[in-house]
């Protein structure tokens, strides 16, 4: 049986590469982003190696956006193996430097959106779940709020 992954966040970065890397494994991969207007490298690469991949928008942030592509998904394949939970977006920079709706916008996104979408998608009985963090783990006191935004709840089940 054709194994199923989803990534998230697959415009650019560790979301390009993991979903490129499934397909390579042999998944049939479903490479999600907020602007699929950015999905042409991943789309050609997948063309001229033949993998399976489909590009889908799914923006982590916009709650009917992630509904809408999990269920199509599922309409689809009537299932999900593997969930790469990588959309995010990094800011660097002292705490002192960023406003409070900088830093809620980041924390929004990195933790409740993403860690949200998840919730949603589980109840699809999704055989593995992982969900990367988005820093450089680098702990110094005056950027602590900003690490401990991009240091989301990284977890596989």
């Amino acid at each position: 049986m054709e194994k199923v992954a989803v990534v998230t966040g697959t415009s650019s970065g560790i979301g390009f590469e993991t979903a490129l890397a499934l397909a390579r494994e042999g998944y049939y991969t479903y490479a999600t982003m907020r602007d699929t207007t950015k999905s042409d490298k991943i789309k050609e690469l997948g063309q001229k190696e033949n993998l399976k991949i489909n590009v889908l928008e799914l923006d982590v942030d916009d709650e009917n956006s992630v509904k809408t592509a999990i269920q199509k998904i599922l309409d689809q394949k009537q299932r999900i193996d593997v969930l790469v939970n990588n959309a995010g977006w990094a800011m660097w920079g002292c705490v002192e430097d960023v406003s409070v709706d900088e830093f809620r916008a980041q924390f929004d996104t990195n933790f409740f959106s993403s860690n949200c979408a998840i919730c949603d998608i589980q109840k699809a009985s999704i055989g593995s779940v992982m969900s990367k963090t988005s820093t450089s783990l680098d702990l110094k006191p005056s950027r602590w709020g900003l690490d401990c935004a991009c240091f989301r709840v990284s977890a596989v089940r």
